[in-house]
Formats: structure tokens, C-alpha cells, sequence
């Protein structure tokens, strides 16, 4: 399964694009250019939790915070399709009133009256999924959703709505560049490590088990706390004075946290030791470079444990890390992954992609994202292409433009310029 086409409008920095993919893609060009924006859209139609938090979307995800028409009334809303081809058996019998047809080399969808192109090669079943954003003045709130752009089951006009399981299906992961850690080693929903679990089928009775025993500590926390509990027992005797308190034993007691399963989640830590001598301390500890690798580390297994589909979407993999880790970093990525989106402004990580996967973005004046491959057309040899890579051609690709010099003499001169 791979993303085939992107489309979108009026979300954040873009204001119109239609980008076409083909398995792999390395994103490169100048900083605020789009390419976290890319990403961002991605995950916002295929992220089976990036709806879920609150509110999903805000007035900066809108192309220069343009919610609203010129009437100040109307919503104007942000829209971003996903068009998937090499459909898994899975999801095809799951959304199959919702297949389309996808014709390779026109890189359309087939419309009404075409259906005897359905057979021909180069033409496969495809599912368009659409997140569509707006500002809803009645509640004075923003909402997202996620429809199937074809819907004939629908009256006219309406759309069916897209739930999480058939995102997971679809195995979609996004990495930020920005790793904290806090949404990946926390066991709040949607973090790395709830989905682990949840694949491994083991939250179940996780949580109750755990409360159970907190619960149950003995001896108690306030047992061992000699100045606290007298300042306990006389709060509980002043109480008594408004309120008669009538619990077994004491009416007072500490705990570890509030024993729900939703409050577990934000206080449960991560701790880990990266040296014999040292105690195991909380994540946020470690350094930056063992963090980001830690992270990668969760998201290969979570690729591992889902075999059939993963869609990797990964922001500049060379951060805090050496040379060397980078590459490995990017040939898991070529070799474990069914499709992967990678930003990078790294030489050692532009190399490993060939020039056919990678995408030059570039955002025109009137905010239109375009991408454009990088096409060797026997001006440079494969050969030449591999040996330079890494130095004068990554910083070509990279820069606005390339100035080239007739001779050493020029050469010399526009360094001195510099």
C-alpha cells in the first residue's frame, strides 16, 4: 500500500498543491519551504490519532489563519486528500464500496462512463481519503474530519466518515523533528508506547492489575511518612467537626496517583540506564542522540510487529546522531518499510536515495507548493552522480541557486567575494 497523490488547500503555509508520489521519497529544499507541511498533511489524513486531540486543528493551520471567506461568515475551510493504491487485501474488503480507479499514466482517478478502461493495464483500484478542517461559528470551535472522497452509499452531498480502524489498517507512522520523547516513551493514547501495547494485545487488564496493587500497598505511603501523618490525622479530626467521617480506618490516605487508568497514563514514567554505573533515570534525562535513536528504536518495532503496511513518515533522522547511524537509520527505512517520506538537509542521508526519489520542493510567490524530481537525463553520469553526491551536488540541491565558474580564476575570485 503507498500514498499515490497528495492534495492540498489552504493548510498552513500552502495554499494549493498536487504532489505525486512513487513508493519512497526524500523531501529536500530551502528551510519553510513545506516540507514538515507535507508531513504534517499526511499524518492529518492518515494519523489514526492526529484527529483525536483537542481542538484538532487551530487558526494557524489555516493558509495565513484564513478561516473565514471575505464575508467574515462563511467558513473557509482546508481540505487534504489522500489518494492509496496497492490496496492490501484487508483494507479492500473493509472499504470496498468506497474503491475507485486509479489510471497510472494519465495520474487520475477514473470518472463516470470510463469503465472500460477498468481492465487495461496500468489502471488498479485505488481509495481516495479526505480530511476536511473548518471553523464552526455556532460552537465557536474548530473541527476535522476524516470521509471517504467517494461515498455512493451517501445521500447526496454527504460523505461517510473514515474511523481509526481503518487508519491503523492503512499503518501510517509519523516522526516528528522535534522528538521529545513525551508523545513516544509516555503511555498516554496514541504515544508510541500505547500502540505497542495495543498491537501486542497486552492493555488488556494492564491497568487494573496496576491500580490493584497500588491500591494495596503495605505498608501504606502515609504509614512511613512519621511528619506527615499526624498533620493527616489532625485534618481528618477538624473534619470531623462539619462532617462526620465514618470511612474504615483512617479517613485520610495517601496515594501514588488518583488509581484511574486515565491518570496512570500522564504520572507512569520511562526510566532507563545507559552505563553499568549509572541509576535508571527518567527519559527526559538522556541526551539528545540517545533519545532520537530510542525513538526510531519503538517505531522499528512497531514497523516489525505490523509486517503487512507501514507508511513511515520521518523528519530529518540525521539530528544529534553520527554519520554512520544516519545511514542505517535510512536503510531500514528503504528495506523495512512499504513507504517512507524523509526530510533531510544531511549529505549522508541525500545519498542513499536515488536521484528518481527525490523530490526539490519549492513554494511559489502565490504560496503553490510544486516538487520537482531530480532528473540525471545523461547530463551526469550514474557514476559521477554517486561519487559527488554527498558534497557538491547535496549542496546544490540544497541552495537557491549554483553559480558556475569558467576557470580556477573566477573560482578564486568569487570566494573572495564571499
Amino acid at each position: 500500500m503507498k500514498v499515490t497523490r497528495l492534495t492540498i488547500a489552504n493548510f498552513r503555509g500552502v495554499a494549493d498543491a498536487v504532489l505525486h508520489f512513487d513508493w519512497h521519497t526524500l523531501f529536500i529544499g530551502m528551510n519553510n519551504v513545506g516540507k514538515s507541511t507535507v508531513c504534517e498533511a499526511i499524518d492529518l489524513v492518515l494519523g489514526p490519532d492526529r484527529l483525536s486531540k483537542f481542538p484538532p486543528i487551530e487558526e494557524f493551520d489555516f493558509y495565513n489563519s484564513r478561516y473565514l471567506e471575505a464575508d467574515k461568515e462563511t467558513p473557509k475551510p482546508l481540505r487534504i486528500e489522500v489518494i492509496l493504491t496497492d490496496l492490501s487485501a484487508e483494507l479492500t474488503n473493509k472499504c470496498g464500496s468506497h474503491l475507485e480507479f486509479w489510471h497510472k499514466d494519465q495520474r487520475r482517478v477514473l470518472g463516470e462512463g470510463e469503465v472500460d478502461l477498468v481492465d487495461i493495464p496500468g489502471v488498479e483500484q485505488c481509495l481516495r481519503l479526505e480530511t476536511i478542517g473548518q471553523y464552526n461559528p455556532e460552537e465557536d470551535e474548530f473541527e476535522a474530519q476524516t470521509w471517504f472522497s467517494h461515498s455512493p452509499n451517501e445521500p447526496e452531498g454527504s460523505l461517510s466518515s473514515v474511523n481509526k480502524t481503518v487508519k491503523r489498517m492503512i499503518g501510517f507512522l509519523y516522526l516528528r523533528a522535534l522528538r521529545t520523547g513525551s508523545r513516544a516513551l509516555s503511555l498516554e493514547r496514541g504515544s508510541l508506547l500505547d500502540i505497542i501495547l495495543r498491537l501486542g494485545n497486552i492493555r488488556t487488564g494492564l491497568w487494573e492489575e496496576v491500580i490493584k496493587r497500588l491500591r494495596d500497598l503495605d505498608p501504606p505511603i502515609d504509614q512511613d511518612a512519621v511528619n506527615l501523618r499526624p498533620v493527616l490525622d489532625s485534618i481528618e479530626r477538624r473534619l470531623a467537626q462539619y462532617i462526620p467521617t465514618q470511612g474504615k480506618d483512617s479517613a485520610t490516605k495517601l496515594f501514588v496517583s488518583q488509581l484511574t487508568r486515565d491518570h496512570l497514563r500522564k504520572t507512569m514514567a520511562f526510566f532507563l540506564s545507559m552505563t553499568p554505573d549509572q541509576e535508571p533515570v527518567p527519559f527526559q534525562e538522556v541526551g539528545t542522540g540517545t533519545l532520537n535513536t530510542l525513538v526510531l528504536a519503538l517505531l522499528s518495532f512497531i514497523a516489525e510487529m505490523k509486517k503487512d503496511n507501514v507508511i513511515f513518515a520521518m523528519e530529518e533522522p540525521e539530528i544529534a546522531l553520527p554519520p554512520h547511524t544516519q545511514r542505517r537509520i535510512v536503510n531500514y527505512l528503504l528495506t523495512k518499510t512499504t513507504q517512507c517520506f524523509v526530510t533531510s538537509h544531511s549529505p549522508y542521508v541525500i545519498e542513499r536515495f536515488e536521484p528518481t526519489q527525490i523530490q526539490i520542493l519549492r513554494r511559489s510567490d502565490q504560496a503553490q507548493l510544486t516538487a520537482a524530481p531530480v532528473i540525471l537525463d545523461g547530463a551526469i553520469k550514474p557514476k559521477t552522480y554517486r561519487k559527488h553526491t554527498r558534497r557538491g551536488l547535496c549542496e546544490a540541491m540544497l541552495g537557491k541557486a549554483v553559480i558556475v565558474a569558467e576557470g580556477l580564476t573566477e573560482q578564486i575570485a568569487l570566494w573572495d567575494v564571499a
